[in-house]
């Protein structure tokens, strides 16, 4: 009898805290988040949520849920731009995650601060996530994590979310940004061997983040420093592995790029292909650990 009274009252418990977190869900509006997450020990409310949609890890045919939550609204950064959402977090204008659900399960979630050195990546079996019922195209839940500490950092997180589909005003003023942008240099002819690789640096990071892979490739082979970075000391090859672009993680590896960079303690570069498995695979071949 009190087994079956204890069992009984432990099923009774689930359901309140089911019900609770629920009701504090539903308490959200839609494109808003509530709650806090944490960093280093520095706590930021999170208020705004949206949702896009990125290519699945494994399936070329399946589309991936992402829900990115902030602590101030993306301004006209597309939320699908995880380089531009992480090089504003690193200015200090925003604290991001960024969930990657496949269907209902949490794959991974990816941080972005001002205080990492890049976009933490963590495995979605770390955190306690509960999906929500959600309407009008929105995505809802929950999303929990104790302290962990990784790489030298530490994360925790309480956050209730209803994400609403990213605003079409930031998508139509991302299809007219080209317009305004300076266009790119003319390339100087292959032959040229008055090349300073450390000048092409900012070309190849441009190219890599406008995802011209071609064009990339293109300017590795033309002398670019593989070992080069970018303003804030990131190495190219670490922006090919984020970006995932094989051909340009193959190329910077051909030109004898250095495997051993840890943009911080035990994140190696294979760590930073988990999410790019080709570009692992790439790295892997080459001596990478």
């Amino acid at each position: 009898m009190k087994t079956t009274s204890a069992c009984a009252f432990g099923i009774a418990a689930v359901a309140l805290a089911a019900a609770l977190a629920a009701a504090a869900v539903a308490a959200v509006q839609a494109g808003r988040a509530s709650g806090t997450a944490t960093v280093d020990g520095t706590a930021a409310t999170m208020a705004y949520a949206v949702t896009t949609t990125k290519e699945n890890l494994f399936d070329d045919s399946k589309r991936d849920t992402v829900v990115v939550i902030s602590d101030r609204p993306l301004g006209d950064t597309a939320a699908d731009d995880e380089v531009g959402l992480s090089l504003r977090a690193r200015r200090g204008e925003l604290l991001v995650l960024a969930l990657r659900l496949d269907g209902t399960k949490l794959v991974n979630v990816s941080v972005s601060h001002k205080g990492l050195d890049g976009i933490a990546l963590l495995p979605g079996s770390w955190f306690e996530y509960k999906p929500a019922k959600a309407s009008g195209g929105t995505s809802a839940g929950s999303l929990t994590l104790a302290k962990h500490d990784f790489d030298g950092h530490s994360y925790a997180c309480s956050v209730q979310f209803v994400a609403a589909p990213a605003a079409a005003p930031q998508q139509a003023e991302a299809a007219e940004a080209p317009a305004e942008v300076q266009p790119t240099p003319t390339l100087p002819p292959a032959s040229t061997s008055t090349l300073d690789p450390g000048s092409l640096t900012p070309l190849l990071v441009k190219a890599m983040m406008e995802k011209d892979e071609a064009q990339a490739v293109k300017l590795v082979k033309l002398g670019a420093d593989p070992n080069g970075r970018d303003q804030y000391g990131v190495p190219v090859l670490n922006w090919a592995v984020m970006m995932c672009q094989p051909s340009v993680v193959k190329a910077v590896v051909d030109a004898k790029a250095s495997l051993t960079y840890e943009r911080a303690p035990g994140m190696t570069i294979l760590t930073e292909a988990g999410a790019c498995p080709a570009a692992a695979k790439i790295l892997r071949a080459a001596g990478a650990h």
